[in-house]
């Protein structure tokens, strides 16, 4: 039997279907068997992914079944902390952010996120009684002490520019901020460079999140 053109293009086609459904069918198995678990059984140091950002557990919070956790990576592009001032509440960056607040809510479809109260102490101790009540917020000089053993510099940025921090240097000198460099040290820096930035977030601790593995 002699096959003419337009048969070999319909067994063409047929052959190409076939490929594209075992691929489907293969993301789809795939889809399916990632690993889903309850953000309260992971361990500080963990990875997880949500909301189409890879994350990593700083601390649990057990009796508030809460889970403080830091983006593995810098967002996409750097940032001022603000023009002229180095108050957090009244900062560009804190305005900014709001909407990473707004994507993982409306990526989850339910109120995934906890209010946190952040210390706004200055490096020389002025603000000492100034807080605010964020939900997506910037680690404080303190909390990156604390939890330093799990803050390495993300290595697919290559550019070493710092990533800042909540902290304040002084009241009195209002322009300048914390911030961490490519090797961990802590650095002075004006507010209105631009900086990596690296969001912190308290989740609830019973939210489904993809484990990543190491």
């Amino acid at each position: 039997m002699t096959l003419d053109k337009e048969d070999i293009y319909d067994i063409a086609k047929a052959v190409v279907k076939v490929i594209e459904d075992k691929d489907m069918m293969k993301s789809e198995e795939n889809d399916y068997t990632s690993e889903k678990v309850e953000l309260q059984t992971l361990n500080a140091g963990d990875a997880f992914k949500v909301a189409g950002y890879e994350w990593i557990v700083l601390n649990q919070f057990k009796v508030f079944k809460t889970c403080f956790c830091i983006m593995k990576d810098f967002l996409g592009g750097t940032k001022p902390f603000d023009t002229y001032c180095n108050r957090w509440e009244p900062s560009c960056l804190r305005h900014y952010l709001k909407y990473i607040e707004c994507e993982i809510e409306d990526n989850c479809h339910h109120d995934v996120l906890q209010y946190m109260e952040r210390d706004l102490m200055a490096l020389d101790g002025t603000m000492a009684n100034e807080i605010s009540i964020d939900k997506v917020s910037l680690l404080t000089l303190d909390e990156y002490r604390l939890y330093r053993e799990y803050l390495d510099y993300p290595t697919k940025f290559s550019d070493n520019i710092e990533w800042a921090l909540l902290t304040a240097v002084s009241e009195k000198n209002c322009q300048d901020i914390c911030a961490v460099d490519a090797c961990g040290v802590v650095k002075q820096c004006y507010c209105a460079t631009s900086f990596n930035i690296r969001p912190v977030c308290t989740f609830r601790s019973d939210v489904l999140v993809e484990k990543v593995s190491d």
